[in-house]
């Protein structure tokens, strides 16, 4: 069968492209057609422009992005008893009209989740994942430094953790506005002249847990400055690039951070004693807190776009980021 995804065939090019793809899938596999698939503007825009460890390695191979699926079942190969033919799923899968995936990385989209809902819980397993790794106990201060599409998402679930107060700090002011209809006890942009008189004001030694969420390096060491004594950071941002002027001793040392890498490859791939949060647990339970409407995610997407206008799109999120938020693919559009 003829299916549609999206390529890069070199930094700062995207577009569809057609690929043959076969329709009856070996064993333990499904055939899954596309509904949307969400964008992942850190990790695919770094891949864009080709800063990362994994592009630099592909020696000039094609990129094929996406990780934010969201569809329906069209086949399922042998042994596969779960999902079946028709079931709406979610996972891990690239920006593609159709694909091929092992059934155990799909979940079933529950009643009441629409399918645009669905596609943004890889990005809301990522976040629940350092949610878990900070160990939020009820009553501690949080800090989210970078209130972007991750940044929201960690405001929401540290809330939900038990965060008292949850602060975001953020340069655009809707998405200040936006972390505040969302259940921030407040919004600060760190450049106001009354920004350190407002945070000290929320939390006077300093917060007990601070997420960096923007992915800049420049905001690591401000993100250090803010935790309080004994205090954890939590790099979420997938930061990429050398922090300037970092100073272990003052800001780490002499503080007794710890700082801890959030990478989503940290979940186990098997539940076990120690830790039953694998990417399919984790995803179930944003599924349940979206369908409890416990957890908003509508608001966060801020573009409904056709496929057909990816090129535009990532190009976008590279040179004016501020003008977007969440940005749907939707693969039942064909126009523009």
């Amino acid at each position: 069968m003829r299916a549609r995804r999206l390529v890069s065939p070199q930094p700062y090019r995207m577009h569809l492209e057609e690929f043959e793809l076969d329709d009856h899938p070996p064993a333990g596999h499904v055939l899954v057609e596309a509904a949307v698939t969400a964008i992942s503007a850190g990790t695919e825009i770094a891949n864009y422009r080709g800063v990362t460890s994994y592009r630099t390695a592909s020696h000039g191979n094609p990129y094929y992005p996406g990780y934010s699926f969201a569809g329906t079942v069209l086949a399922v190969g042998e042994g596969v008893s779960s999902p079946r033919q028709g079931d709406r799923v979610c996972g891990q899968v690239r920006h593609a009209s159709h694909a091929i995936v092992p059934s155990d990385r799909l979940v079933p989209i529950p009643d009441g989740v629409t399918f645009a809902q669905a596609a943004m819980t890889t990005l809301g397993c990522i976040v629940l994942n350092a949610v878990r790794l900070a160990h939020i106990q009820l009553g501690e201060s949080i800090a989210v430094v970078g209130a972007g599409l991750i940044g929201q998402l960690a405001t929401q679930l540290s809330r939900l953790d038990g965060g008292r107060p949850v602060v975001a700090l953020d340069l655009i002011a809707r998405r200040r506005d936006l972390a505040l209809t969302h259940g921030a006890d407040a919004a600060v942009d760190p450049r106001a002249s009354d920004a350190e008189t407002r945070l000290r004001s929320l939390a006077h030694d300093g917060f007990t847990v601070v997420f960096e969420a923007t992915g800049s390096p420049a905001a690591v060491n401000p993100a250090l400055k803010l935790a309080a004594r004994g205090g954890r950071v939590i790099l979420l941002g997938s930061t990429r690039g050398v922090v300037e002027q970092f100073d272990p001793y003052q800001d780490v040392h002499l503080k007794g951070l710890t700082i801890l890498g959030a990478h989503m490859s940290t979940t186990p791939t098997y539940p076990n004693l120690a830790n039953p949060w694998t990417e399919s647990a984790n995803r179930r339970l944003v599924l349940d807190l979206i369908a409890r409407r416990e957890l908003k995610v509508d608001s966060l997407i801020s573009h409904h776009v056709s496929p057909m206008a990816a090129g535009d799109v990532y190009a976008g999120l590279e040179s004016s980021p501020e003008d977007y938020l969440g940005v749907v693919l939707d693969w039942r559009r064909n126009g523009a």
